[in-house]
């Protein structure tokens, strides 16, 4: 008799009001945005698929209650956060959003603490600084004003590759 796994039911967990992480037990599958028209867009890493209404997303997954089934659970401190895409490893990020007068829509900001007035860049860059060009994994906003940066990058490879040219380019010079 041969036993087969039992495959987790697809779920999602809410992450903002428009975004949610597609989750399969464990596994995260993707992200899901819904965007002002109404429509739903699902990116994996591999594709994006773009659907009309929630049914369409419900019957792609293959399970009918899927936003009346979705995790609204506030995320483990394991989880991870993203803001406006890019990845921090900060369990409770407060998002410097368009009112606030440090507000820089090409970086994306956030704080430790509600009260704080240091910030932090999410995602990766490439710094100045004085013997080269060097990375950085959510630096401290202070330190790419101060030196000047190239980003952000949502991965760790990307932000190499661009380090390597920025470094041959400074040699040459």
């Amino acid at each position: 008799m041969v036993k087969t796994a039992k495959r987790s039911k697809t779920q999602l967990q809410q992450i903002s009001d428009v975004a949610w992480l597609v989750r399969q037990g464990n596994n995260r599958l993707g992200i899901l945005n819904k965007n002002n028209q109404e429509h739903f867009f699902y990116i994996n890493g591999k594709e994006t698929i773009e659907f009309d209404e929630e049914t369409q997303v419900a019957s792609h997954f293959g399970n009918v209650n899927l936003f009346k089934e979705q995790n609204t659970d506030p995320m483990s401190k394991d989880e991870t956060f993203f803001i406006k895409g890019h990845v921090i490893d900060y369990s409770t990020p407060y998002p410097v959003d368009e009112g606030h007068p440090d507000f820089n829509p090409n970086v994306p900001l956030y704080a430790k603490t509600a009260e704080s007035d240091v910030y932090y860049a999410a995602g990766w860059y490439c710094i100045n600084f004085d013997k080269g060009w060097k990375h950085a994994y959510c630096p401290k906003y202070s330190t790419l004003l101060n030196y000047g940066y190239t980003g952000p990058f949502k991965t760790q490879i990307e932000c190499k590759q661009s380090l390597k040219s920025l470094n041959r380019l400074q040699k040459t010079k």
